[in-house]
């Protein structure tokens, strides 16, 4: 891997745990920081959320109706593009309803797709997988 491959991946990571950091702070905005304008998130057993603010509604109803989630997010793979504009993260996931009730947790797969526009990258593409009961 190129030393600018590694940054790039580096980078996407880095993002990731600032939104895994937002999201335990219950920081809307901060969650919301690494989508594209036109970003669209596939969770499990919801309709396909188009655009920034369909992810905000999305988003600000989790934070309102489950106030003590947990989530964990696993980036086992990031793959860049050779040209540094395009990569690709697959990994695992864990969602904690409420804290008050850990053994409740809810595990998945996902992959997301990002793009590096004006020196950073953001997610436009996120799908998630839940695993089986």
């Amino acid at each position: 891997m190129s030393t600018a491959i590694g940054e790039h991946a580096a980078r996407i990571r880095a993002l990731d745990d600032h939104w895994l950091e937002a999201a335990a702070q219950r920081d809307l905005d901060g969650m919301l920081a690494i989508y594209a304008a036109a970003a669209r998130e596939l969770p499990p057993d919801t309709p396909a959320l188009v655009g920034r603010d369909a992810i905000r509604a999305f988003s600000a109803r989790l934070l309102d109706q489950l106030p003590r989630f947990a989530h964990r997010v696993a980036a086992e793979e990031i793959s860049v593009g050779e040209a540094g504009d395009l990569a690709v993260v697959r990994g695992d996931y864990g969602f904690t309803p409420d804290t008050l009730q850990p053994a409740q947790v809810q595990t998945g797969k996902f992959v997301g797709a990002w793009h590096r526009r004006e020196g950073d990258w953001c997610l436009v593409i996120n799908i998630s997988n839940g695993d089986p009961a």
